[in-house]
């Protein structure tokens, strides 16, 4: 096991994931989740939904618009809330990794070395509800493109004005998932295609840590 001098060896890249993971040895099956906030080739930092012991042994799984990364790790410390409400952030670092999975990490990780990009979008098709909040506005239906810790893609039937304050309902197969946004951008008229669904991006607005793990585990059983 690397200890934390030989993982500072690894350049850290901004980027948030959701990820899940599993305790090595304990009676209880049970899968957590969380984000990554920075991540390397010898570990991570994550936000938690529970305070993990140091030296605990995980199994991760970081969910990569590729496909799920899956490697062996163990908790260097746990630290404070994130933010009031949040999640906890611990350090992890990784175990030897196989070949395969070593390689995974670093095909994911070399575009981070060339840009930074903290808010990586993973593609995501789930029914969605959006209506206008101020002014009220009718319910449009419409389906998710790509999600991320930070916000969405959203094809409706009707272009929604940029700055119009939303509520959104994503329709998941465990439930709703309910999130308020600002709509930042749409497809401008040139680039619509006549009876087909039009593209927005929007950004959340007070989104709580409940809601962020349940956008987490979304994403990540959604590969």
């Amino acid at each position: 096991m690397p200890d934390r001098v030989t993982e500072r060896r690894f350049t850290r890249y901004p980027v948030q994931l959701p990820i899940l993971y599993r305790i090595e040895g304990s009676p209880s099956p049970r899968v957590g989740a969380g984000w990554t906030h920075n991540l390397s080739e010898g570990g991570a930092c994550v936000e938690l939904a529970d305070r993990l012991s140091p030296e605990a042994l995980l199994i991760v799984r970081l969910q990569t618009e590729g496909g799920p990364i899956e490697l062996a790790a163990q908790v260097d410390w746990a630290g404070k809330q994130a933010s009031a409400g949040g999640g906890v952030l611990h350090g992890l670092v990784f175990a030897q990794a196989s070949p395969p999975q070593l390689q995974a990490l670093r095909d994911f990780l070399l575009p981070l070395s060339m840009a930074s990009h903290a808010g990586l979008r993973l593609s995501i098709d789930v029914p969605v509800t959006c209506q206008a909040k101020q002014p009220p506005g009718p319910p449009l239906q419409g389906r998710t493109g790509n999600m991320s810790r930070d916000g969405l893609l959203v094809r409706l039937s009707e272009a929604v004005p940029p700055s119009t304050l939303l509520g959104l309902t994503l329709h998941t197969a465990k439930g709703p998932v309910i999130v308020e946004g600002v709509a930042v951008w749409v497809d401008p008229p040139e680039r619509r295609t006549p009876g087909a669904p039009i593209c927005h991006g929007v950004r959340f607005t007070s989104l709580t840590w409940t809601t962020s793990l349940a956008l987490g585990l979304l994403l990540a059983e959604a590969f």
